[in-house]
């Protein structure tokens, strides 16, 4: 039994799912399951009851998962108390960060902090702010870049930076930066949508509310990609923060307005609960100096850095 087994258990424990635990684990799906039988054959004793979907904990099993739990988070401490007091980044640093990042903010930072520090394993992976910060409270990731509307019990959050949520219409319509919209005209057009309870789909909703109509989207799509694609080709209009769609403005794609008076804000965040490596922080700061470059130097457009702490002040409208 050695430890890599126990977060394998854990996986599996936390997911009574087999699939979603490789996944999260980073391995194939037999090689997770030979894991299991090895430790299962080791302890003398089953783990896991199989059902129609996924598996449940026996007895067992649920008193091995009291027990890991405390081991698992001891040997984590003592790592990143170890790591921490390095002074050169050595090791591996996880990032989480919302897919809206991926092209302005996301790729230039990894990109760097390889360049600077190659002797450092980067993992990195992007999904919804909701599923970032889920990565982050569950140590799935050391540092998370996402929406400042996530709760934030158990984590630490930095301000980075707040900038517009736009409108985006096909490129024929020509909506213009410099020129904003009102919250009222989303009224008038048929809108592809993130499925709830995302958080952008929250803040469109409550937009949407505040201007006197309910959402009752045709079309729901959950990557940014395909509704930005969808919007290209003609098919609604969407809502995304400047970030999101920074690459297709560049290249002249689609167009966009800002909706007047309506911030998004973004925040790095870290666990409370873990000591960060020496890898974590210099990740850190080179994750807001690249944000305080792109905002001085006007490829951020919309963007400024003095991020309030109430996330509740950024949706505001006329």
């Amino acid at each position: 039994m050695d430890v890599r087994q126990l977060e394998y258990f854990m996986h599996v424990a936390n997911t009574l799912n087999i699939t979603h635990a490789a996944m999260r684990a980073h391995v194939s799906q037999p090689a997770l399951s030979r894991q299991i039988r090895l430790l299962e054959q080791e302890l003398g004793t089953k783990l896991f009851k199989r059902k129609a979907r996924g598996v449940v904990l026996t007895e067992t099993g649920q008193r091995l998962v009291d027990r890991t739990r405390v081991l698992l988070s001891n040997v984590g401490r003592i790592k990143s108390e170890i790591m921490s007091s390095a002074d050169e980044p050595v090791g591996t640093v996880r990032l989480a960060a919302s897919n809206s990042l991926s092209g302005l903010l996301t790729s230039r930072v990894v990109a760097r902090f390889r360049r600077t520090y190659p002797q450092v394993s980067v993992h990195v992976t992007e999904n919804t702010s909701m599923i970032v910060r889920e990565s982050i409270a569950n140590d799935g990731a050391d540092v998370a870049l996402l929406s400042d509307r996530e709760s934030f019990t158990t984590l630490t959050k930095m301000p980075l930076v707040t900038e517009s949520l736009l409108l985006i219409a096909p490129l024929e319509v020509g909506l213009d930066l410099s020129r904003p919209v009102s919250a009222k005209s989303l009224t008038g057009h048929n809108l592809i949508l993130t499925p709830f309870p995302n958080g952008l789909r929250r803040a469109v909703d409550e937009i949407l509310v505040r201007a006197g109509r309910v959402a009752e989207p045709k079309l729901e799509v959950d990557t940014n990609s395909l509704m930005t694609s969808l919007t290209k080709y003609g098919t609604g209009y969407c809502v995304l923060p400047y970030s999101g769609v920074h690459e297709l403005l560049v290249r002249k794609e689609v167009s966009a307005a800002p909706i007047r008076n309506v911030r998004w804000g973004w925040v790095t965040a870290v666990s409370r609960e873990r000591a960060m490596s020496t890898a974590t922080k210099k990740l850190i700061e080179m994750i807001a100096e690249e944000a305080q470059i792109l905002t001085s130097n006007g490829t951020w457009k919309t963007a400024t850095l003095d991020l309030a702490q109430d996330s509740g002040k950024h949706i505001g409208l006329d």
